[in-house]
C-alpha cells in the first residue's frame, strides 16, 4: 500500500483527529485512513447519486416531452396537500 504525507493541516484538524482515535481505540494514522476512506465513499455515493437523477431525468423527458402532465404539475400537488390539511 502505498504511503502518503500531509502537510500543513491545521492544529485543530489534527487535535480533533487525535481526539476521535482516542475515542475510538485506533491509532492516529488508523484514525486518519479512516476518515479518507468515508470521504472517498461518501464522494462516490454522492455521484452515484446525481448519476441516477439525471437518468431520471433523461426518463421524464423521454415520457413527458411537453413537461409535467396535467394535475401532476409541482404547484397543483402542493396545493392539493395543502387543502387536505
Amino acid at each position: 500500500m502505498p504511503n502518503v504525507h500531509i502537510r500543513d493541516v491545521p492544529p485543530e484538524t489534527l487535535d480533533a483527529l487525535r481526539t476521535a482515535a482516542k475515542t475510538s481505540g485506533r491509532s492516529l494514522n488508523a484514525e486518519i485512513v479512516e476518515a479518507l476512506v468515508d470521504h472517498a465513499e461518501r464522494k462516490q455515493r454522492a455521484a452515484g447519486l446525481l448519476d441516477q437523477l439525471a437518468e431520471g431525468r433523461r426518463r421524464w423527458k423521454k415520457w413527458f416531452p411537453d413537461g409535467f402532465p396535467l394535475g401532476l404539475e409541482p404547484e397543483t400537488i402542493i396545493r392539493r396537500e395543502r387543502d387536505a390539511r
